[in-house]
């Protein structure tokens, strides 16, 4: 399984954990099977590309995301593709991948909104400021 990790900085196995899935710079995806890892810019509108974020992600290849929350537009547009989303990770993208792995992350499933984030887009913890 492909799972895509919103990531701060280069991304990577060792970067951190974005704590703002569609303003992250980069999505690190892990292959569970072979231990692959792939990074990919976050070319979304998002960051003054085109496109949504669940689409860049969509477009990685995964078949999961794992992520700290997302907000209710990027969630219903994830279910809207049939995408599962895990929240609850934090750390590194290796510390969020084994918690996936290990089962505890929680799913959202369509019309639950467990995972979703009514974040302040002018607070700079979430605005991409401190996502290098």
């Amino acid at each position: 399984m492909q799972v895509c990790v919103p990531t701060r900085g280069d991304g990577g196995l060792d970067a951190d954990v974005s704590h703002h899935f569609g303003r992250a710079p980069t999505y690190t995806v892990y292959d569970t099977e072979t231990g692959s890892v792939e990074v990919h810019d976050n070319d979304s509108d998002h960051r003054g590309g085109s496109g949504s974020p669940p689409e860049t992600v969509a477009d990685t290849g995964a078949d999961a995301l794992v992520c700290v929350h997302v907000g209710a537009r990027a969630s219903d547009q994830f279910h809207a593709m049939d995408f599962p989303i895990y929240c609850g990770a934090d750390g590194t993208v290796r510390e969020a991948v084994q918690r996936f792995q290990d089962g505890d992350l929680e799913r959202e499933l369509p019309g639950e909104d467990n995972c979703r984030d009514d974040h302040d887009h002018d607070n700079h913890e979430h605005d991409g400021g401190n996502e290098k």
